[in-house]
């Protein structure tokens, strides 16, 4: 999506929630957020456990910009903001999806701890509708722990894995 998603944006976003298992997602465009869930009750609620094949709920907003420079711009990042201050720095889902470590079952890990990568190293691949994302490091430096599993699946902005930049 460019800075602005357009209205093709928001219905591929419907699509690949419709056809994945989960019950919601949240995404940041430059100062658009769009919220989708498959129920009418909310986010992550007891109640909404279960539903199978409601229509999407759509909320969509817009940010006003702050004169704080440490104020979070998304909720994805206020929700990892404590995770990543306590881990240090991450590298974080992109999208959401599964994670995965190796490029094939079987095959040997994208990178391991302690491997140095530069920001174009390819750390995973998330998929989301049989399409495979690679993953990038971002920034250079040491791997220093992955939080997720291998086929483990992802939340928008969760945290996968630490890196120590300054290695």
């Amino acid at each position: 999506m460019g800075e602005q998603p357009s209205w093709q944006d928001v219905l591929d976003l419907i699509a690949q929630l419709n056809e994945s298992d989960y019950e919601s997602a949240s995404v940041q465009v430059g100062d658009v957020s769009i919220r989708l869930s498959k129920n009418d009750v909310g986010f992550d609620t007891p109640e909404s456990a279960g539903r199978v094949g409601a229509q999407p709920r759509i909320e969509t907003g817009f940010d006003t910009p702050t004169s704080s420079a440490t104020q979070p711009a998304t909720a994805a990042a206020s929700a990892t903001q404590p995770v990543a201050a306590a881990l240090g720095d991450t590298i974080d889902a992109p999208m959401i999806g599964v994670f995965y470590r190796r490029p094939s079952p079987g095959a040997a890990p994208f990178v391991e701890p302690g491997q140095r990568v530069e920001a174009d190293t390819t750390i995973g691949i998330i998929e989301i509708m049989k399409l495979m994302n690679p993953i990038v490091a971002g920034k250079a430096g040491v791997i220093t722990d992955f939080l997720v599993s291998d086929a483990d699946a992802v939340e928008f902005g969760q945290p996968l894995a630490t890196i120590n930049t300054s290695a």
